[in-house]
């Protein structure tokens, strides 16, 4: 009795750490998969919109977002991006916010204008506030390194495209809701029901009060899809006002969509899990 119950306690414990070795192998690619492999592992999103009824003009209009510029992601990554948002062919580029992670300490500040520059448009480029843009000293810079960059920044502001066809698309900026001023009247102001409209914000779930009634498709980011994702649980955080718009296209209305980008960067933890970086490309029929 007492060999044969020695044998089978030895039995349970080769099997435990069998076990116990099987789940940390899991784990320990998990963790380098997260940390080496899907940070680096950039997306395309593209997809196919119908502002209006006639729609025989297109536009295509490319999204970037929370670039999250530090020691996480490098100079030399923003230029990869670069190339390769050029090679989609835009017709517009919009970036919703957040291009550095902690500005005060990021060294590289003086050449990120010379990179960005290099985007190329049809239409323009178009950028507003995310809280990082205005934290971490960054209200001293983010300003100055996007005008010299090219790009036109809409704080509560809009801006008027008009287009071969000669229908107009409105542009239209709202300040950053965490750090910044959101002015929805301001921003709208001389905004009328002509034309088709392409709403930018930061922070998704302020569409809410913004109406949807007055945008046909809005840009947001700020949620990083969530960054890190449990299967079957979703998220394991999320932001303030990206709790309820966390990731990818939402249907508000007939002809209205939100569509939350999941982000180029990451900040906080260097990881991500199940949420890719991504860059997303509109096709619109106006």
């Amino acid at each position: 009795m007492c060999k044969k119950g020695s044998g089978e306690l030895k039995r349970v414990v080769l099997g435990s750490i069998k076990f116990l070795i099987i789940v940390s192998i899991v784990v320990a690619g998990i963790v380098v998969y997260s940390l080496k492999i899907e940070p680096k592992h950039l997306i395309t999103k593209e997809y196919e919109l119908k502002f209006s009824s006639g729609g025989e003009n297109s536009i295509r209009v490319v999204q970037f977002s929370d670039v999250h510029l530090g020691p996480n992601y490098s100079l030399e990554q923003l230029e990869r991006l670069v190339d390769r948002i050029n090679k989609l062919k835009p017709d517009l580029i919009a970036f919703t916010g957040d291009l550095i992670d902690v500005a005060s300490e990021f060294e590289g500040r003086s050449e990120i204008s010379g990179i960005l520059d290099k985007l190329s448009s049809r239409y323009g480029k178009y950028a507003i506030w995310g809280n990082h843009d205005y934290g971490g000293g960054g209200v001293r810079f983010y300003e100055k390194i996007m005008i010299e960059s090219g790009f036109k920044l809409l704080t509560n502001q809009n801006s008027k495209i008009e287009l071969e066809s000669g229908k107009v698309l409105t542009i239209i900026g709202v300040d950053d809701a965490m750090l910044g001023n959101p002015d929805v009247q301001k921003a709208y102001s001389g905004v009328d029901d002509q034309g088709a409209k392409l709403l930018l914000l930061h922070q998704p779930d302020l569409v809410d009060e913004i109406g949807y009634d007055n945008f046909d498709l809005a840009l947001a980011g700020h949620s990083h899809g969530g960054q890190v994702i449990v299967p079957t649980l979703g998220p394991v955080v999320t932001p303030p006002l990206a709790k309820k718009y966390r990731k990818g296209m939402y249907q508000l209305g007939i002809h209205t969509h939100l569509y939350v980008n999941s982000g180029i960067g990451t900040t906080r933890i260097p990881i991500r899990f199940w949420s890719p970086p991504e860059i997303s490309v509109f096709d619109i029929a106006i």
